[in-house]
């Protein structure tokens, strides 16, 4: 038994350093690559770096978006932009605009410019010191410390998130902030000793840093703190202390995160616009039926379709100005007393959540929308594999931190080492199923919650960042655990536990059936650009159904069908994976108009199988 002990520990010391080494090579190549790697600014980069008046150092007007290639110099000193965006991203490029500052007084760098590779490496090493600090407090822990490593490499450093280091876009605050509230009580619980009053101020730190990265993030922390207070009840800790450390910088992250919303009221009407008349309202059975229901006036259904982006000549905020004042609790409620409506807001946006390396983002400093190569393996990305996933595959991968919290919850709550060795190790593994896999699962739902209803479906993939690590790491939880069922002798699962993961495969089985039947074609009417009447109604667009399109028909009021020539659009792979993305099509058509044609004119999509969906509707007018 002993021997069998030191083996074990001897393969798990081969384990961490095989981990050590790919994360650090992985890491490494994104960092050094030429030309600099990273993503593009599609505009959004301009709320973080217009807070420090850093500006692209290119020809290129001033806040204007670069997305062909990211830019590899900002110009200092600039003017602060009014639409800058304060938050734990700003924080991280003052460091590096400090660090610049620094070098620039001691004559090492142009003191005109920031190299952008500067806040990569600035980030880098913060993540850095965050792992290795992790990997030290985990040391006597070694499954534990193994499995963190290779998460750390196979998920923290995978380019999907790396490519973030050079770049002011929100993602990796978040990323880094999500790692250190999930780690840091992780290594309590494995240790069984109460946090200092340092750490527990650390911990708040790293809650309050997940707070301010982006507003969609803000309920998390509290989440985290309620459910780590619930772990500790058996413990002989004082409660009391465990939250009034962490609250201490939480509460005030929190209200500074509320008052900069109320300041930012075009971007809040943009994602109420998005996501209500753009995502939810196109969901419901009967738009007008919902509208009323929700206390709408019945014209603001004749919005439904349209967002921020695509206004069709009409402003929401003129025409229904009550929609902005609406409560997204409201809403969401009414959704949900429609299952059917719900299923089919989620099920679009399944559809559009595969692809996290967006081919309107070039990753090559230099380039025109050119993608970082993946040399030697170093910079391939999980990222990939995701995009080939066909609809069904996808909506497992997000459903994956529920199933994981019901199924090997369920098994680990239920199952017990054989031998006394190992009784400390499984009861590791239990600590951490217990803390990890809710806390993932809550982040994953909250992820989409706050996507879809915060924003509906406007760059609904890289919106998803935070939800799609968490999702992948309950599935690489998922995986050592069942691996590691073959490794350490244990016993079988009791009768009751078997027909509980059953019926839990049963029930995922029939919901992804039932989606799966649902209207879940989206797709955008890109001509006629707004209501105007004319002789002859020309209509082109484009539309994807996870199912294969069978036909596309602008249908007029009175039933009478127009047949839309379809055809590729292989573009559009590389905005929503090759996996769902094959399916999208163009489509191009006219169809003539009089006095008497009736209102309004549907774009409706004809799947291979399932529901047909309406993806457009236009009221024509004089």
């Amino acid at each position: 038994m002993i021997r069998m002990a030191q083996s074990q520990s001897s393969g798990l010391r081969y384990l961490w350093l095989l981990a050590v080494l790919i994360g650090v090579l992985r890491l490494g190549f994104v960092l050094t690559h030429e030309p600099l790697a990273g993503f593009a600014n599609q505009f959004d980069m301009l709320r973080v770096s217009g807070c420090l008046g850093l500006t692209p150092d290119t020809d290129d007007k001033v806040n204007a978006a670069t997305p062909m290639a990211p830019i590899e110099r900002y110009r200092v000193g600039g003017a602060i932009d009014e639409s800058c965006l304060y938050g734990t991203e700003v924080a991280l490029a003052g460091l590096a605009l400090v660090l610049d500052r620094t070098a620039d007084a001691a004559g090492l760098s142009d003191p005109a410019t920031m190299p952008l590779r500067l806040l990569a490496w600035v980030k880098a090493l913060l993540l850095l010191i965050s792992l290795a600090w992790m990997d030290w407090r985990l040391r006597a822990q070694p499954s534990a410390r193994v499995a963190h490593a290779w998460i750390a490499a196979l998920v923290l450093v995978d380019p999907f998130n790396t490519l973030y280091l050079a770049g002011f876009y929100t993602e990796f605050a978040a990323l880094l902030s999500a790692y250190l509230a999930l780690l840091l009580p992780l290594v309590w619980l494995l240790s069984r000793a109460a946090p200092g009053r340092l750490e527990l101020l650390l911990w708040g730190l790293a809650l309050a840093a997940l707070a301010l990265s982006r507003f969609q993030h803000a309920a998390i922390p509290f989440v985290l703190l309620i459910w780590f207070l619930a772990l500790a009840l058996r413990k002989p800790w004082s409660l009391p202390r465990l939250l009034a450390w962490p609250l201490l910088v939480l509460l005030p992250a929190l209200t500074l995160q509320l008052s900069l919303q109320q300041q930012y009221q075009t971007i809040a009407d943009a994602n109420r616009w998005n996501s209500f008349f753009g995502a939810a309202l196109p969901a419901a059975e009967n738009p007008v039926d919902f509208v009323t229901a929700v206390g709408l006036p019945a014209a603001c259904a004749e919005l439904l379709h349209s967002t921020w982006y695509l206004q069709r000549g009409r402003d929401a905020r003129v025409q229904c100005p009550q929609a902005f004042q609406l409560s997204r609790v409201r809403w969401t409620l009414q959704l949900l007393a429609e299952p059917a409506a719900m299923a089919r807001m989620v099920g679009r946006g399944v559809s559009l959540s595969g692809q996290w390396r967006p081919s309107y983002l070039g990753e090559l400093a230099g380039g025109r929308w050119q993608r970082m190569p993946g040399a030697l393996g170093l910079g391939a990305s999980i990222a990939d594999a995701v995009a080939r996933l066909p609809f069904l595959a996808l909506l497992a991968f997000w459903s994956w931190p529920l199933l994981a919290v019901l199924g090997l919850g369920l098994a680990a709550a239920r199952s017990k080492a054989r031998l006394p060795v190992l009784a400390a190790e499984r009861e590791s593994a239990r600590i951490a199923t217990l803390w990890l896999l809710p806390m993932l699962a809550m982040i994953a739902v909250l992820g989409w919650a706050s996507s879809l209803i915060g924003d509906g479906y406007s760059e609904l993939a890289r919106h998803l960042h935070l939800a799609a690590n968490a999702s992948l790491v309950a599935i690489l939880l998922t995986i050592g655990a069942v691996l590691a069922r073959f490794v350490q002798p244990q016993r079988s699962l009791p009768m009751r536990a078997r027909w509980g993961l059953a019926a839990i495969l049963m029930f995922v089985l029939a919901t992804g059936a039932w989606i799966n039947q649902q209207s879940l074609a989206f797709g955008v009417l890109e001509l006629p650009a707004d209501e105007r009447r004319s002789a002859s109604l020309a209509l082109s667009g484009w539309a994807l159904d996870p199912r294969g399109i069978a036909a596309i028909d602008a249908v007029s009021a009175d039933g009478v069908r127009h047949v839309l020539q379809l055809s590729a659009r292989p573009a559009l792979q590389g905005i929503f994976g090759s996996g769902v993305g094959a399916f999208a099509v163009g489509f191009s058509g006219s169809m003539p108009l009089s006095a008497a044609t009736p209102m309004p004119i549907a774009i409706e999509v004809t799947p291979r199988h399932g529901a047909a969906t309406v993806i457009d509707r236009r009221w024509i007018r004089d």
